[in-house]
Formats: structure tokens, sequence, C-alpha cells
């Protein structure tokens, strides 16, 4: 029988205080999945190994859509690894990055929405026994929220939450934890934690969301109020009307509020959200965006072998069970690619072929190859048939730099000779990949 614990590492993706998140094929069961490693220097740590198994026996409670789902904790070498759902997608700090500008107005507001939600149903859902389990994320910042190429909206890292449930091992300190940037004012005092630290959190997010830059506020009370007005006043979100902004302006002082009993709950922020959005007729696309915006960051993303990352050293216990065994066969998606290339519009539709791709890692070059021209124009002529459009052959090359097989780079052996300078461009760059 496989070993049920045998990873594949593909891709080691972020590092943060006490664990690193990698993309892992999980070769028993045939697909991808996200693992969070506890480091090498916490492993002596009580406290946190506590609050590592807090983090599994918490989220495997929850389920919502904006949560990204967390399937359990296993140990591997006696060391502790989470295991979670792979969002195909990045996060919203990744994306500020590459738009300074900052996000559009109606997709800034559906994904604070979206937040406010999952933090509701993290505080109100019940544990074993029926009580709440009042979680607090305490580090609601853009870094921990995920965008998929599908427009999905996940909200993740409850690595120093707080919470009451059946089971619970670490003591909840009131220590100042998270990215200070983002924490409320009372919670640099030391305070107990309260969803309106979550709330302030949100709404410094949605300022960065709408700007494209980080609100800086005085931890002191009239300073705070001061600067805070100068900020909303320079607010000018595209396409909105002056009433509208006004409205969007008090919501976003609401939530930022210095006074934590000035902030709306979670329940009441998702009704003004709601409200604001029935009013001035505003329909939000998160798919619509992700698949214009995301997806291409996405596929472009910088990547290194993991055996090349520095800290795969560190990470290789994770895949040692993997030299060894007989691993299910994954599922072929290569039937589904060839329905699709199939379709008259196929190329219009593109962005659907490259989602279908990444979910689906298994697929192989064949059915691309098969739309490709088997040579240089005037070859092809030769034998009959007609030769795709360049600026087809020319997409599907880029596809094929992800596998540049021996089959691949034969075929765009040939295709450098093409009379197209464009396609024997990507077809160099595939050799090259």
């Amino acid at each position: 029988m496989a070993n049920p614990l045998a990873y594949r590492l593909v891709e080691i993706s972020a590092a943060g205080t006490f664990g690193t998140v990698c993309i892992a094929h999980d070769l028993s069961q045939g697909r991808l999945i996200a693992l969070k490693v506890l480091k090498e220097s916490h492993l002596h740590r009580p406290r946190v190994l506590a609050r590592t198994r807090d983090e599994a026996a918490l989220m495997a409670q929850l389920d919502d859509p904006h949560i990204v789902h967390v399937e359990g904790l296993v140990t591997i070498e006696d060391r502790p690894v989470l295991v979670l759902e792979w969002v195909r997608g990045l996060s919203l700090e990744q994306i500020l990055r590459a738009k300074r500008e900052g996000l559009p107005m109606p997709v800034a507001v559906d994904l604070i929405r979206r937040a406010a939600m999952a933090l509701g149903t993290a505080y109100t859902t019940p544990d074993g026994t029926g009580k709440p389990m009042k979680v607090i994320h305490r580090d609601v910042k853009p870094s921990n929220m995920l965008l998929s190429v599908d427009g999905e909206f996940k909200l993740v890292d409850f690595g120093i939450a707080r919470g009451e449930f059946e089971g619970k091992e670490a003591q909840t300190l009131s220590m100042v934890l998270g990215a200070r940037g983002y924490l409320a004012p009372e919670r640099l005092d030391g305070y107990d934690d309260k969803p309106s630290c979550d709330v302030y959190s949100l709404g410094i997010c949605m300022y960065e969301f709408l700007a494209g830059r980080h609100i800086v506020l005085s931890v002191h009370k009239d300073f705070h109020s001061e600067a805070l007005q100068k900020h909303l006043d320079a607010l000018q979100p595209e396409g909105l009307s002056e009433e509208g902004t006004t409205r969007l302006r008090e919501i976003l002082r609401g939530m930022c509020e210095y006074d934590e009993a000035e902030r709306p709950g979670y329940d009441e922020l998702v009704q003004q959200f709601d409200d604001f959005l029935a009013t001035y007729d505003i329909q939000p696309d998160l798919k619509g965006y992700a698949r214009e915006h995301v997806l291409p960051l996405f596929r472009d993303r910088h990547r290194v072998r993991p055996i090349d990352h520095p800290a795969y050293p560190e990470l290789a216990f994770v895949e040692r069970n993997a030299r060894s065994g007989n691993w299910n066969t994954p599922p072929n998606v290569d039937t589904d690619v060839r329905a699709f290339l199939a379709r008259p519009d196929w190329y219009e539709q593109r962005e659907e072929l490259e989602v279908m791709l990444l979910k689906n890692p298994h697929w192989s070059p064949a059915p691309l190859l098969e739309l490709l021209p088997k040579g240089d124009r005037a070859w092809w002529q030769f034998w009959g048939g007609e030769e795709p459009p360049s600026e087809q052959t020319t997409y599907l090359l880029g596809l094929l730099k992800e596998k540049p097989d021996a089959p691949v780079k034969e075929r765009c052996k040939r295709l450098l000779q093409h009379s197209d300078a464009a396609v024997a461009q990507a077809a160099k760059q595939v050799l090259h990949a």
C-alpha cells in the first residue's frame, strides 16, 4: 500500500515568521495541495507547537467559501505539517505590488465585504460543544488575503488567531502580534482582542486597495482623527459620484475609528456594503477582474525549482517518501484540452484554457502539439492543409514553455525557420526554457 504521506515539492511560495508555505504534489491522490511547514527553529518551543495544533483544530472546524480550507495536521519525520487547499492565485499584497494605482473601486469593496463575511463566520462558528469559537484573526493584511485566477477570495493564515474552542491547547496572551501597520490602536496598548480590531485592519486594507498606498495613522487619538480625515478627503474612487464617494468615505471612517466602540460589527459592515452597492448600482465582477489581471500575473510569477530555493534544505524531509512506492495515476486532462481546442472560438476564450491547465498540472503537451504547424510555412503548404494563425501558434508555444519535453523541442527546432518572425522567436524561447 502506498504511503499516504508521500509528497513531491512543486514550488516554495512563501516564508513567514513561524512557517514556510509550499505547493506539493500529493502522490497518493494525484492532486496539488499546499503545505505549511513549521520552521526548524520553532520545533522545540512548546507554545509554538501548541499554537500550530490549535490552528489545525480551529481551521478544520471552519466551513466558509472565503476561508482557505484546512484538511488537518500530519506528522512527517516527527515534524508537524499543516495540509491546506492550494489556491491558484496571488495574495493582494502581490497584486497591489503590480497595480500601484490600486484596485477598481467595485473590486476593492467586494473583497473587503467578503473578508468581513469570513471573519464573521469565524467568530460565530460553534465548536463541538455548540459554543461559538469567537475566533479573532489578529493578522488581517493584504498578504493574508488571496484572489484566485477564478475570482475566488480566500482569507488565510490563522496562525496567531485567538479563539475559544474545545481541545484548545495554547493559552491566549495579550501580546502585540501581527503587522503593526494594520493593528488597531488599542492592540498596541495590549488590550484584549475583539472583533473591532479586525474591522480596523480591514479598513486599513480597504484604503490601500482603493488608493494603492498604505495609510499611516497616529496612535494618538487627536492626531489619528486628523490624519484619517486628510487621507479620506484625498480619496477619489474613479467612476463614483460625489454622493457615492461621500458614503464610501463614511463607511471607511467608521471602520478606522480610533474608539473601538464606534466601529461597526461584521454583520453591520456587510450590510453597509450591500446597501452601498445596491444604492449606486455597482456590480463587482471579481471573476472578470481576476481573469484579466490576476491570471497573467500568476502565470508569469517568478518561480525557481524547489531544489534551488534557499529554504529547500529545511524542507527536503517532506518529499523523502516520494522516492519509492507505487502511486496513483494522475487524472488525464488531455481529453478536455483537445475538446476545448476543437472549439472554433477557443482562442477568444483562451483564459479558460489557462485556468484548465493551472487546475490540472498533469496535462501533457500532446494536444497543443497537435494544433501546431509541423514545420516552416513552405513545408506545411507543400503537404496541404490550413496552418493556424500565427498569433495562435505563438500563444501555444508560450504555454509549451512550461513543459519543453523532447517532442516539443523537436517541433520548435523546425519552427525556427518559420516565415513569421514572431513564431520563430517563440520557438526559440521554448528551446531556451
